[in-house]
């Protein structure tokens, strides 16, 4: 009951509260209520253009519930929380099957409270899906070989084509990387693994994904190949699109942080298994070595790509929970030896490790944004689980489930979901805006944007027309050089270079908040404000332009 209870938290309650974040979600939002639209359920379409970014299998997922409940933040988001769930599920029964019940238990729940898992099972894009069908796939595949059950195999390989409708070729180019490092560091791996029928799985998944891949080619030709294969493939992964790009350490950082306080438990049983190698006394089972070949696979292959994001190495979650919870169910359960030892060392610092993160949460609430005090339940929680946890292991009386670091990440989520959400909600307000331009514009108004950056997709969303995005200012010039009336929706400083330069322009709205409002970018920002402008062209008298001001600044 407390387990289903977590689930709703991290999963479902307040699902479809707040309005999209900033870009992917309602980029991915409108391109599937294009695809409604348009009825064409084979090629997505963003803004009235084909969309190449990835293939429609998400789409078609995604397009169930809007059919459904509408073109909601809920509907667009009910997929992804699904699909979460659908990972936990298969982390408990892969570690009930190849570990123990209590390990499979335990890898379930560390995976629930996992920040990555709360944050993206509540943002509407493809990873969680994507890792639902790849680690779904693989964890088949390995039952199949390791428990002897080679049917389970077949539907393995029907999630893998799957994972290639989802996010293209990526899926067994990862999958075969696992494997391949999996057969060359144990023969046992290597009998197993090679023992399953690899060219009949390889044909399953051609004769599931290739018949789309085919059917954009020949329905757009080289405007696929260039748009799919080259710009959002190979070019994506071997050159730089930006400039100061994370460097090789960043997916190692961003797991060192994500999993924290067991970070430094797994790094205990990575040092005590390669103790073991070097040793050659108690080797890993091919279990242990599947999962942190798996590990190495995600970590590796988008370490060398030349354009990162955080959430792209979500696959390799799922593993690194098993691995910290049978960790901690051989530390807790007196199962170490020497060769165990650095296991050990790593739990003694979870508490320590729990205790600095509440204080520097506490630290950052407090300076960052303006919360009820009742905000502060979730650092406090973490401390008290930092000292309930060195209280423990000082006693040498370990729980089997440590329910008190369990229950810190659970009131956590809380305070995020009650209060931290709904604060930064309040300032984010290019949907506000959006909405504005939506109901004071007539249809045949020209709606744009001007350097906009990432919001380009949440006002398209919201605004709910065509919407031009416009990046220089005599693009500007043009929108309201002709007869026709326009919008244009930009950041006050960029109006006013522009009105420096000439421009014959007048805000007729006008809202202050954050220019972002998810990841790295908001952490090095903070909370500061910039004022967003809705302007019209001097010239053009009237049209329900709303002449007065209307100021909105927090």
């Amino acid at each position: 009951m407390c387990w289903g209870a977590l689930l709703y938290i991290v999963l479902f309650w307040r699902l479809g509260t707040p309005t999209f974040w900033d870009p992917d979600e309602a980029h991915y939002a409108q391109t599937t209520r294009e695809l409604i639209e348009r009825g064409d359920w084979l090629a997505p379409y963003y803004d009235h253009q084909p969309f190449f970014d990835k293939p429609v299998f998400f789409h078609l997922l995604q397009s169930l519930p809007m059919r459904v409940l509408g073109p909601t933040e809920f509907a667009a988001r009910l997929v992804p929380a699904l699909a979460a769930g659908a990972i936990i599920l298969t982390t408990w029964w892969l570690g009930a099957v190849l570990a123990s019940a209590d390990v499979g238990f335990l890898a379930a729940l560390l995976l629930t409270v996992s920040p990555a898992v709360f944050a993206l099972s509540r943002y509407a894009i493809l990873d969680t899906v994507f890792t639902a069908c790849l680690f779904g796939g693989v964890s088949l595949l390995t039952v199949a070989a390791l428990r002897d059950r080679p049917r389970l195999q077949y539907p393995g390989y029907g999630l893998l084509a799957l994972a290639a409708l989802t996010k293209g070729p990526l899926a067994i180019a990862l999958s075969g990387l696992a494997f391949l490092l999996a057969i060359a560091f144990s023969a046992d791996a290597r009998r197993r693994l090679l023992g399953l029928r690899w060219l009949l799985g390889l044909a399953i998944v051609a004769a599931v994904a290739a018949p789309w891949f085919a059917y954009m080619y020949w329905r757009f030709g080289a405007e696929f190949v260039d748009g799919y294969f080259l710009n959002e493939n190979l070019l994506l992964f071997a050159s730089p699109p930006y400039q100061n790009l994370p460097d090789l350490s960043f997916y190692f950082r961003i797991v060192a942080v994500g999993l924290l306080p067991w970070t430094f438990l797994l790094l205990g049983r990575l040092v005590d298994d390669l103790r073991a190698v070097w040793t050659r006394r108690a080797l890993p089972d091919t279990f242990e070595v599947l999962l942190w070949s798996w590990t190495l696979a995600i970590l590796g292959f988008f370490s060398f790509s030349r354009f990162k994001l955080d959430h792209y190495i979500f696959p390799a979650a799922p593993a690194l929970c098993l691995l910290a919870a049978r960790a901690w169910t051989d530390v807790s359960a007196n199962r170490t030896t020497m060769l165990k030892a650095v296991s050990k060392v790593g739990l003694v610092v979870m508490g320590p490790v729990l205790i600095v993160v509440g204080v520097v949460v506490a630290g950052w609430m407090q300076s960052w944004m303006a919360l009820p005090a009742a905000a502060l339940l979730a650092p406090v929680a973490l401390i008290v689980a930092g000292a309930v946890l060195i209280a423990r292991t000082r006693k040498g009386a370990l729980p089997r489930v440590p329910w008190a670091v369990i229950a810190a990440f659970g009131v956590t989520y809380v305070v995020l979901i009650v209060w931290i959400g709904p604060a930064l909600e309040q300032r984010k307000v290019v949907p506000d805006i959006a909405r504005w331009v939506a109901m004071h514009a007539p249809r045949t108004t020209r709606v744009a944007t001007y350097r906009l950056s990432r919001w380009n997709p949440a006002l398209r969303f919201y605004v709910e027309r065509h919407t031009d995005v416009l990046n220089t200012p005599d693009e500007v010039h043009d929108l309201f050089a002709g007869a026709e009336a326009a919008y244009c929706v930009m950041p006050q400083p960029d109006y006013e270079d522009l009105v420096a330069h000439g421009s014959r322009l007048e805000i007729v709205y006008s809202r202050a908040g954050l220019w972002v409002t998810s990841g790295r970018a908001l952490w090095r920002q903070g909370y500061r404000l910039t004022n967003f402008v809705v302007v019209t062209g001097a010239s053009h008298p009237g049209e329900d332009r709303a002449r007065s001001i209307i100021s909105a600044h927090e």
